[in-house]
C-alpha cells in the first residue's frame, strides 16, 4: 500500500498534451510505487472544465480546486483548503502558477507540504518563475539537461533538487523493421497544433513548396490545438486531393497501432524542446527525424544528423524540404537513419525507467529537509474594477462574495495563470542567451 500522498495541481483546460500524458501515466504508475497520487484540478467559470477533463480521463483520482471566483485570493484560497483537506506529502505544480504562492504561504504560516515543480519545456516564463520561488522548491523536475542547468546556474536551485526525467515512451509490441522506402515519402507529424512553441504553420509552406517541385508524398496530421483550424484551412486543396490528412487527437495505442507503423518520416518545426515523448515514440518504430535544430538538440544529443535523423535551421523550409528529397532519393540512407532510430531508445528514456525514476526522485525529496525560505512579495495585475478603485484584493473579495459577483475572464491562461506574468523582455532575452551559450 502507498505510504506517502502526492498532489499534482494542474490547469484542466487542456486534456490532451504531452504534460497531461505524463500526469496520466504518474496517476497509474506511482501508486504501484509507494506513492498515492491525486490530481488536484483548477475549475474556472469558462474555460477550465474540470468534467470535460475527467470524462477524458475517467479512471483518475481527481480533486476539484474551484477557482470559479476569477480572483488570485479566491484561487488561492481554494488551492490552500485542498492542500490541508488532503493532506499531501509533496504538492507538484504542473503549470498552476498559484500552487506556488499557496505551498511558499503554508510553509511560513503552519505544517506544509513540500513543494515540487515541473518544468518541462525551455520557455523563460517557467524558469524565471522557478527562479522567484527557488527558496521554497523542494525538488525542480525537468525535461532534459539544458533545463537542468538552467534551473541550477540561472534560476539557482540546488543541484541536488534538481533531476531530469524525460517524458515515457513504451516500446512497440510488434517486430519492428527499418524503413527501406517507396514511392511515396509518408511524413507525419504529432503533436500539439500550436505556433508559439510548436511553430506548426511551417508547415503550410513546407508543403506547398513540395508540391511545387512534384514532390511524392503523403502527410499525416495527428493532434488538437489552437492553430488546428487554421492549419486545415490553409492545407484544404492537399486535403481535397489526398496529400494530407488531419486524424484528430489519438490515444497512444492508437499512435502504436495505426499511425507510426505507417510513416517514413516526421516533421518537428519547434524553436525548443526538451526531450520530445512523440518524436521518441516514433523513433522506436524506425520513423526517421527530419527536425529542426531547436533550442536544446545538441544537449541532449538525441536527434544526432546524418546518424539517426535529418536536421535543419528553424524555419528553414527550404533546408527541411532538401532533407525530405534526400530521404526519397537515397533508400540506403533512409535504412541506416531509420536502423539507428530503433536503437536509440533505452534505459531511463523507457516507460517503465521514467516512472522509476519520479518514484525515486519523490522519495530523495522526502529524504531532504523542507526548503523554507522568503518568499517573494509579487506585484501582480489587479483582479477587476475594485481592485483598479484601490482595494486590496483581499476586501474587494469579500465584496464580491458579498454581492454574489464573479471576476470572468476571457482566456483559459488568466483563469488559471501558468506563470506569474512578471517576466520582462530583458529577463527572457538573457534566459535565451543562456541556452545559446550552453548549447555552444
Amino acid at each position: 500500500m502507498p505510504k506517502n500522498t502526492v498532489l499534482i495541481c494542474s490547469p484542466s483546460y487542456a486534456v490532451r498534451g504531452g504534460v497531461e500524458s505524463i500526469i496520466n501515466d504518474l496517476s497509474h504508475e506511482l501508486p504501484k510505487r509507494g506513492w498515492n497520487a491525486v490530481l488536484g484540478l483548477g475549475k474556472g467559470s469558462r474555460f477550465n472544465d474540470v468534467e470535460a477533463y475527467r470524462r477524458a480521463h475517467p479512471d483518475l483520482a481527481t480533486v476539484e480546486i474551484d477557482g470559479t471566483k476569477g480572483t488570485r485570493p479566491g484561487r488561492l484560497k481554494a488551492l490552500t483548503r485542498v492542500v490541508e483537506d488532503i493532506h499531501p506529502d509533496i504538492v507538484i505544480s504542473a503549470r498552476l502558477f498559484d500552487a506556488c504562492e499557496a505551498v511558499s504561504f503554508l510553509k511560513h504560516h503552519r505544517r506544509a507540504p513540500r513543494f515540487a515543480l515541473m518544468v518541462r519545456g525551455y520557455e523563460p516564463h517557467y524558469l524565471f518563475d522557478a527562479r522567484l520561488y527557488k527558496n521554497n522548491i523542494d525538488l525542480c523536475v525537468v525535461d532534459g539537461n539544458l533545463l537542468a542547468a538552467a534551473c541550477v546556474t540561472w534560476c539557482g536551485l540546488d543541484s541536488d533538487r534538481v533531476v531530469s526525467i524525460p517524458g515515457r515512451i513504451r516500446l512497440p509490441k510488434a517486430p519492428v523493421k527499418p524503413r527501406t522506402g517507396g514511392n511515396n515519402l509518408r511524413i507525419g507529424y504529432v503533436g500539439r497544433l500550436t505556433q508559439s512553441d510548436k511553430r506548426v504553420l511551417d508547415i503550410v509552406p513546407l508543403v506547398r513548396r513540395l508540391d511545387e517541385i512534384g514532390f511524392a508524398y503523403t502527410l499525416s496530421i495527428v493532434g488538437e490545438g489552437s492553430q488546428g483550424s487554421e492549419l486545415r484551412g490553409c492545407l484544404m486543396p492537399q486535403v481535397l486531393e489526398g496529400k494530407v490528412s488531419f486524424l484528430g487527437w489519438k490515444q497512444n495505442e492508437e499512435l502504436y497501432e495505426s499511425v507510426y507503423p505507417g510513416l517514413d518520416c516526421f516533421i518537428n518545426c519547434s524553436p525548443s524542446e526538451g526531450v520530445t515523448i512523440s518524436g521518441r515514440e516514433a523513433m522506436v518504430h524506425g520513423v526517421v527525424p527530419v527536425v529542426s535544430r531547436f533550442i536544446g538538440l545538441k544537449t541532449e544529443g538525441q536527434y544526432l544528423h546524418e546518424f539517426n535523423s535529418l536536421t535543419f535551421p528553424v524555419g528553414d523550409v527550404e533546408a527541411a524540404v532538401a532533407n525530405f528529397e534526400r530521404l526519397a532519393r537515397e533508400p540506403r540512407l533512409l535504412f541506416r537513419l531509420s536502423e539507428n532510430a530503433i536503437r536509440s531508445q533505452t534505459g531511463r528514456y523507457t516507460f517503465t525507467g521514467a516512472m522509476d525514476a519520479w518514484a525515486e526522485a519523490l522519495d530523495r525529496c522526502m529524504e531532504h529537509p523542507p526548503r523554507v525560505g522568503p518568499a517573494p512579495i509579487l506585484s501582480l495585475p489587479t483582479d477587476g474594477r475594485l481592485t483598479r478603485m484601490g482595494l486590496s484584493p483581499e476586501k474587494a473579495q469579500r465584496l464580491r462574495d458579498l454581492l454574489g459577483r464573479r471576476h470572468v475572464h476571457s482566456d483559459a491562461g488568466s483563469e488559471w495563470p501558468t506563470g506569474s506574468g512578471l517576466l520582462t523582455e530583458d529577463v527572457a532575452t538573457e534566459i535565451m542567451r543562456f541556452a545559446a551559450e550552453y548549447e555552444n
